[in-house]
């Protein structure tokens, strides 16, 4: 009885005073009215009234009170909180409860997303994240589709925020054709349905993924966007490399390597986007000048976006010796690795961003200076395995692992919307055939 939901408790107490009073009325008025007067019998008569509405009125607030958020409510309070469901908090007798509360987004009359609050000082917040997956269970009937996909604590630890979304629901963009993809804003690059990486907040991106994982589809949906925004007169660039003289060798403006592995090419070309950084950087810096000293980001200034994609990035860095030579002095895998770190660290307030794309992010293929100064991360197809070499163990407690599809994967960006937990998203279905699509738009970006 002590964990049934409020509007339980409504009807039953309805139910309870209506019978009472019109039992009352068949039967014990009749008899009453034969042993008193009609006084009496006529008081009695409209306290049986007020009884009677007064139990109308519960039952029907039991309808008022019967929402989404109240039954998941009674449903974690049970779960949670009685013993006989398993007590998974170890409370005992005399114990204050947890205070739980329910916040739900609707689109339509379908729920997208929530949050469920448990606040409380006789459990740890390690052991309430701990019941993410219980909570998830928890969710069955109409809220089965229901599952927490990332925790937030306070700094006090004394509450914990369970998130939870609609994981059966799709939220995949499919496009039909490039034009669909242009995007109204030059800050933000859609991933999926309300999710995007904002490049007023976010820097850097690391796509990380095994064969077939999608990871090449997923960067040329962000090209496309980037390349459909067009030139700026302030040297944006969109720079590709592809050190394995692959299927992105074949379009215009692509660097690859030599016939016979020779790399001097790329590594100029990532010298030619670290001189840009340069330029654009001074532009804004005069501009805040003129301005009276006040910072000017690069979107308040007409800018838009410049990208230096790397693909398959441990292939380039094995193409660049360990050592330079006298004759050569600053082509080095070191000089490469640093200038690199530079561009990484210091271009995102210019607006210039590198892609790198990697089978695994490990410290052998991607040193850890440059995988930390990357501040979004996409990992596609992905294992938890593979997620620890990427984020902290803790990130990963509570998002659900399964059997991905291409295009799938987990990401955060330090965007303030992704960067507490790990997320779920699924990258764009291109209908098209987007190598083709992303020569045109190759050649259309540096006529």
């Amino acid at each position: 009885m002590a964990f049934l939901p409020l509007y339980v408790y409504n009807w039953l107490f309805g139910s309870l005073l209506m019978s009472a009073s019109v039992l009352f009325y068949v039967y014990g008025l009749p008899t009453i009215n034969r042993f008193s007067g009609n006084l009496f019998t006529k008081q009695l008569y409209l306290g049986t009234l007020v009884i009677f509405f007064l139990g109308l009125l519960l039952f029907c607030l039991g309808f008022v009170v019967h929402t989404d958020k109240h039954r998941i409510k009674a449903m974690i309070r049970r779960r949670l909180f009685y013993a006989k469901a398993g007590n998974p908090l170890g409370l005992h007798e005399g114990d204050e409860l947890p205070k739980v509360s329910v916040h739900l987004e609707y689109a339509g009359r379908i729920i997208i997303r929530g949050e469920i609050r448990i606040e409380t000082t006789r459990t740890t917040a390690d052991k309430l994240i701990a019941l993410a997956p219980v909570i998830s269970a928890t969710l069955r009937r109409k809220f089965a589709a229901l599952a927490v996909v990332a925790t937030d604590t306070d700094p006090a630890s004394t509450r914990v925020v369970y998130k939870i979304e609609d994981v059966n629901t799709s939220r995949k963009l499919k496009f039909d054709n490039p034009e669909d993809m242009y995007p109204q804003d030059v800050t933000k690059i859609a991933v999926q349905r309300d999710t995007y990486i904002d490049l007023t907040t976010s820097g850097s991106m690391l796509f990380a993924g095994k064969t077939r994982s999608g990871k090449t589809t997923a960067i040329i949906s962000i090209l496309i966007q980037i390349l459909a925004l067009g030139r700026d007169r302030f040297q944006s660039k969109v720079m590709i490399l592809d050190p394995k003289r692959a299927e992105l060798s074949m379009l215009p403006h692509v660097y690859a390597p030599s016939e016979n592995g020779d790399a001097h090419a790329m590594l100029n070309a990532v010298k030619q986007f670290a001189a840009t950084i340069t330029k654009r950087q001074h532009y804004l810096n005069e501009l805040s000048i003129e301005r009276g000293g006040n910072a000017v980001h690069w979107w308040e200034a007409a800018m838009k976006p410049s990208i230096l994609f790397i693909d398959e990035f441990v292939a380039l860095r094995t193409l660049l010796p360990k050592r330079a030579t006298k004759d050569d002095p600053d082509y080095s895998l070191a000089a490469f690795d640093n200038l690199l770190k530079r561009i990484i660290t210091m271009g995102a307030s210019s607006g210039s961003y590198v892609i790198i794309s990697i089978a695994q992010a490990n410290a052998d293929e991607l040193p850890t200076m440059l995988r930390d100064a990357l501040s979004s991360r996409v990992l596609m197809r992905p294992t938890l395995a593979e997620a620890r070499l990427l984020w902290d163990s803790r990130l990963l407690e509570t998002i659900p692992e399964r059997i991905y599809k291409a295009g799938q994967a987990w990401f955060t960006s330090t965007d303030g919307a992704h960067d507490d937990n790990v997320h779920f998203v699924d990258f764009p279905l291109l209908n098209f055939g987007e190598y083709q699509a992303l020569g045109h738009l190759l050649k259309r970006y540096y006529s």
